[in-house]
């Protein structure tokens, strides 16, 4: 397996992992983050985060928003060392967050508490970066390989958003320059593995011709 480090931001969604809400106070929780849930990124590779991949994340600034949207006002924020209107939590599952919004003087967090409960938003998303710190890469050779995300050092964002179910979340919520970051990504792993192959049948094809040339020293002496 190749690790690797990938410079971008990114968006991911936990599906069939709904948000839950207290449709009198406007409370709203869920799992933005799920660990060793493994979805198709793209049609290009399998991805899943591994436990313990955010243990050391940067969560100082971490904005509650709708579909990713970063030029709305957040409707809740988690900061450290100012006041907080969203609380994170690591556990075995995942990474949980939970919030009480401003339903009393905030129309857009009305109509998303009432989205939820309707059922008409029932998935959460998260978006992380600016550096993958670690990852893991497998079956190369094969059309689906897989990525293991084992560090993550930022966690930028959280959303509720409309479609939460891979891949289709995915292709909607991206641009096509973030797209385009994951096919390098992809392909840099790719060039990892090949080189160390090469490298490999080298250092093998050295000990071979270094032990013939052993076998006709030996030959040479005896004679």
């Amino acid at each position: 397996m190749i690790p690797n480090k990938t410079p971008y931001y990114e968006i991911r969604t936990a599906s069939n992992h709904a948000a839950h809400i207290d449709a009198v106070k406007g409370i709203v929780d869920g799992y933005p983050i799920v660990f060793n849930e493994r979805a198709s990124i793209g049609d290009l590779f399998y991805e899943e985060i591994a436990p313990h991949a955010c243990d050391d994340a940067d969560i100082t600034d971490v904005k509650f928003l709708i579909n990713h949207n970063d030029d709305m006002i957040p409707l809740a924020r988690h900061r450290r060392g100012k006041r907080s209107t969203m609380d994170i939590e690591i556990d075995d599952h995942g990474v949980k967050m939970k919030t009480q919004l401003d339903v009393e003087n905030n129309s857009t967090a009305r109509e998303l508490c009432s989205a939820i409960i309707r059922g008409d938003i029932d998935d959460m998303s998260f978006r992380f970066g600016i550096v993958v710190e670690g990852d893991e890469w497998s079956d190369l050779d094969k059309p689906m390989p897989i990525r293991r995300i084992t560090k993550i050092a930022k966690i930028a964002e959280f959303s509720a958003v409309n479609d939460g179910a891979y891949p289709q979340t995915e292709i909607h919520a991206r641009s096509a320059g973030t797209l385009e970051n994951e096919k390098k990504a992809l392909d840099n792993a790719r060039a990892a593995a090949l080189d160390n192959e090469k490298r490999a049948a080298e250092t093998a094809q050295a000990a071979l011709r270094l032990e013939i040339e052993k076998i006709l020293f030996l030959e040479e002496q005896k004679q």
